[in-house]
């Protein structure tokens, strides 16, 4: 399979060379909820079908830019992207969407999907503009973010929290990146936040809960056609670090004693359309990651810089003696149904590698982990555009039954990488929290950029913890579960787009420990469209 991948994309590479530039200016994830509202179109028939948007930031191209998917979502709008060109249009210039972001907690840490905002009691904000730039097939992208909390002292308990005493201020270069765009397929230096895979809530391997990491990057920016379907994918190699003064959101909002030396990060997510199933994708992701002075122990090229491709981790993990490494994989499939205004989609993966086929027959949930979701429009009835949006998903990250037997440890952390699968001590992939299950759904009325729902989250709490006795097979004692009833809608004037979300939620044994506790969550995003 590997060795495959590895062919695939050398011929690629050298397939394109000769193609013509494109305007390949990115959506960036999560942005005033432009990205979702992608699927929605799709659902619509009024995108093209072909792409899969599962591997993010979205591209603007030729045959779609900002304008006109504003003008898609809400006919008749006056938001426009300030672009001016010049002499042959091949250098363009445009003011990027300014962007302030504010999220509140009234009783403990809340919240996940929103980058560089750190797990915390009180209010927290973020701002961030930037600027884009476009000559002939080099793009340049500018849109630094700058976050402050007040990070108040909350409640906490022997199992969960930590208080530093200390407000946070940082500033990232957020979702920024120069490209060499050359027909389908683009090379860049970026810090963009990455969303792999179909699920809408959360990702098993990468979202924008954590800040987006410097990366390289070598990736698609339209559906590349075959003979046998169409490919997507991204290939980034970059570099991840810590705070380890700081809580980790997969050590129970608790500091660590990690080893405090920058890892090497490589992963990879690609996805195939079959030519005779249109609508259906099929995509599988990877990842690898150990300290920088573990690199050095390397030797060749791909052993080295791409392991993604190495077919010998499986192997290599197994073996006490060999240099120390965290990797995970997992394989999807989304099914989209245009006729039916509807989508189903699943989400697959594993953090430890089968050794053999062995390992696979006999213990095939072992350190196992899935995402599973759907969308449905339904016609709201009032002839003036407007639809229903029923969306739902299931995320399942808590250990499996195997671990009676053979414990994998949770998502998100495998010795001896002590740092686990975060960058600036946050989760990278599903931030709902470490070893969590989650249940959401979620009704929304759409017309145009402006909308209201409802939304039902219940969240088991690393139910499967193994911190407790063995008459309890190692569970809990306590169980922590999480259950909130939230409001959020938009609403566009003009040329500012707002965005919030309002949650009531109520922890049953909070911090596994007993007694409930009432969190008030708020989270409200402003945009102005120049």
């Amino acid at each position: 399979m590997f060795i495959l991948m590895k062919r695939f994309f050398y011929c690629t590479l050298f397939s394109v060379l000769a193609a013509t530039a494109l305007n390949a200016q990115s959506l960036p994830v999560g942005e005033a909820g432009l990205d979702e509202r992608l699927r929605i179109l799709q659902l619509q028939g009024k995108i093209n079908a072909a792409q899969s948007l599962t591997a993010r930031p979205f591209f603007y191209n030729k045959f779609l830019n900002r304008n006109e998917l504003l003008q898609l979502i809400d006919s008749g709008n006056n938001i426009h992207l300030s672009e001016k060109s010049f002499w042959n249009k091949q250098i363009q210039l445009g003011i990027l969407p300014a962007t302030i972001a504010t999220k509140f907690n009234s009783h403990h840490p809340y919240g996940w999907n929103d980058a560089g905002m750190i797990m915390a009691k009180g209010v927290q904000t973020m701002v961030s503009a930037g600027v884009f730039a476009k000559i002939g097939p080099l793009s340049i992208q500018l849109q630094p973010e700058y976050y402050y909390a007040s990070n108040s002292r909350y409640d906490t308990t022997p199992s969960f929290g930590f208080n530093s005493g200390k407000s946070f201020a940082k500033s990232y270069l957020g979702q920024s990146s120069i490209r060499l765009n050359l027909g389908p397929i683009s090379f860049g230096a970026s810090s963009e936040n990455l969303w792999w895979g179909p699920g809408q809530f959360s990702s098993l391997m990468m979202s924008n809960n954590a800040p987006g990491f410097k990366h390289l990057s070598f990736n698609s920016t339209r559906p590349l056609k075959t003979p046998i379907g169409s490919f997507e994918w991204q290939l980034v190699m970059g570099s991840l670090n810590e705070d380890t003064t700081s809580a980790y959101e997969n050590n129970f909002m608790r500091p660590r004693t990690a080893k405090n030396e920058n890892r090497y990060f490589n992963g990879i997510v690609i996805t195939y359309q079959p030519k005779w199933l249109s609508g259906f994708f099929l995509g599988l992701t990877r990842s690898e990651h150990y300290y920088k002075t573990s690199q050095d122990l390397k030797t060749g090229f791909v052993e080295k810089y791409l392991p993604v491709f190495n077919a010998s981790s499986p192997t290599a993990n197994g073996l006490s003696t060999s240099i120390p490494s965290d990797g995970a994989f997992s394989f999807f499939a989304r099914w989209l149904l245009p006729k039916h205004q509807a989508e189903f989609y699943i989400e697959y993966g594993y953090n430890d590698f089968k050794a053999n086929l062995r390992d696979l027959s006999t213990n095939a949930n072992h350190s196992s982990a899935y995402i599973i979701g759907f969308n449905k429009l339904l016609p709201a009835g009032k002839g003036d555009g407007s639809v229903f949006l029923l969306s739902g998903e299931l995320t399942q990250m808590a250990q499996t039954t195997s671990y009676v037997v053979r414990s994998a440890g949770n998502w998100y952390m495998h010795s001896p990488i002590e740092q686990g699968f975060t960058y600036q001590n946050q989760i990278m992939g599903a931030g709902s929290g470490f070893g969590n299950n989650v249940q959401t759904l979620q009704l929304k009325h759409l017309h145009g950029l402006n909308t209201l729902g409802v939304k039902l989250q219940r969240i088991q709490q690393d139910p499967k913890g193994l911190f407790g006795p063995q008459n309890l097979i190692g569970m809990r004692e306590i169980q922590w579960n999480d259950l909130s009833l939230g409001l959020l809608g938009s609403k566009r004037f003009k040329q500012l787009l707002l965005k919030g979300e309002l949650q009531w939620v109520q922890s049953k044994n909070y911090g596994w420990a007993a007694g409930n506790a009432t969190n008030l969550f708020l989270q409200v995003h402003a945009s102005y469209f120049f």
